[in-house]
């Protein structure tokens, strides 16, 4: 009896199958939507020169750190610096003669009223002495024609007042002439802006950086193609001088096809490779979406591309403007998530997906219910719990209740 029981054991053991196994636990879940990028500042900005002239110094060259307002180059234009300095001057002229015009147009003012007040004094007595021979005509002291001539010299002094008063009240709203106080104000205005105009394109000598960044480029000579623009070297209005990248860090543009770009949202992690930086994990996020969809930049693809740029939370010394990446944008990124790799799972036509959980050495069959599936692993929403062991690969001939063994854990490779 002993020996049979011996017989039958070993049979068992013999028969169960060995299989790869599992324990089911909580861990990170994503599904990465890779791309392609390129490595770039997130602003580059082209510096032109706004005036044409001659090279005076060059401050910068490529590859310097400059801040905002640094002077870059300086142009040599001696026509700009001659009306330059002449609108100044007549400006200058013209708020003087503000002063002076106010000063005139007080003694206009004085004059005029000076001559109306004479007016109205020669009136009083032309009317005094009319009514005095008018009282001596009564009275047949003197002859009609004197009263007669003073009634004439009232009427003339009447129009002489008349004229006076008219003068200053239209002097008043003229000014008093071209060298009133609004006539010279509004020379001066004129002035100023012709002056503005002309110290702005002097002004325009001076290259300065826009931001603060790193010159990417510095123009070349029109003849050596090889040699920077140097001092003497002409350049013409609209010729840019410099180029000016941004050190706010790197970011990455990538083509996402307009098929996968509904699962991309802003802020989504990302992480960025590259066959220039092997073994380097660079974190960054989805920061802008483009609104529109072009056409792909590869002729043979009919395909259209959202460009989606990528903020890397670290840029690395190592990185440089133009280097191509490779971008993974994890559209599904769940920390704690209860897994299970795909190949454990079990599909029948008609029936509801399946696993094998390992109990007291056989294999049971446990319906589960899925979420999403990634490319290596899916999430289970009911069906295992923590701790559960699981079959987590196809194993041919593994049915319901049958035998089974795990198989050991191969051993980590030796790194050398």
């Amino acid at each position: 009896m002993v020996l049979v029981a011996v017989s039958a054991a070993h049979s068992h053991k013999a028969s169960a199958l060995a299989v790869p196994t599992e324990r089911v636990r909580l861990q990170a879940f994503t599904v990465k939507l890779p791309e392609n990028g390129v490595v770039m500042f997130p602003t580059t900005v082209t510096v032109p020169t706004l005036v044409g002239g001659n090279i005076h110094t060059m401050y910068a060259k490529a590859g310097d750190h400059v801040v905002a307002g640094q002077l870059l180059a300086t142009i040599d234009n001696p026509s700009l610096e001659y009306q330059a300095a002449g609108s100044q001057a007549d400006y200058d002229s013209s708020v003087a003669n503000i002063t002076t015009s106010r000063i005139n147009e007080q003694n206009a003012r004085v004059q005029y009223q000076g001559q109306v007040d004479t007016a109205k004094s020669n009136l009083s007595e032309a009317k005094r002495i009319y009514d005095a021979d008018a009282a001596l005509l009564a009275d047949h002291a003197i002859a009609r024609t004197q009263v007669d001539a003073d009634k004439a010299k009232v009427v003339q002094a009447q129009v002489a007042y008349d004229q006076a008063l008219s003068q200053l009240r239209l002097g008043a709203v003229s000014g008093f002439g071209q060298n009133s106080v609004k006539f010279a104000q509004a020379a001066a205005e004129k002035s100023r802006i012709i002056n503005e105009q002309n110290q702005q394109q002097l002004g325009f000598t001076r290259i300065t950086a826009p931001l603060t960044g790193v010159v990417q480029t510095v123009a070349t000579q029109s003849s050596d193609a090889l040699r920077s623009l140097q001092a003497g070297d002409p350049v013409n209005a609209g010729q840019s001088l410099f180029t000016v990248a941004s050190s706010e860090g790197y970011i990455v543009k990538a083509e996402v096809d307009e098929q996968d770009v509904i699962d991309v949202k802003l802020g989504q992690r990302v992480l960025v490779t590259g066959q220039d930086f092997p073994d380097q994990k660079i974190p960054g996020h989805v920061a802008t979406i483009a609104p529109v969809a072009v056409k792909s930049v590869d002729a043979t693809s009919t395909a259209k591309q959202v460009l989606t740029t990528i903020a890397l939370d670290r840029s690395p010394s190592f990185l440089k403007d133009g280097m191509s990446a490779d971008v993974d944008i994890l559209t599904t990124d769940i920390p704690h998530a209860l897994t299970v790799p795909n190949d454990a799972i079990v599909k029948e036509s008609g029936k509801s997906p399946y696993v094998f959980v390992v109990v007291d050495g056989k294999a049971k069959k446990r319906v589960v219910k899925l979420g999403r599936t990634g490319d290596a692993s899916t999430i289970v929403t009911s069906g295992l719990s923590i701790g559960d062991v699981i079959v987590k690969a196809s194993v041919p001939g593994l049915s319901d209740a049958a035998a089974v063994t795990s198989l050991p854990s191969p051993s980590p490779t030796p790194k050398t």
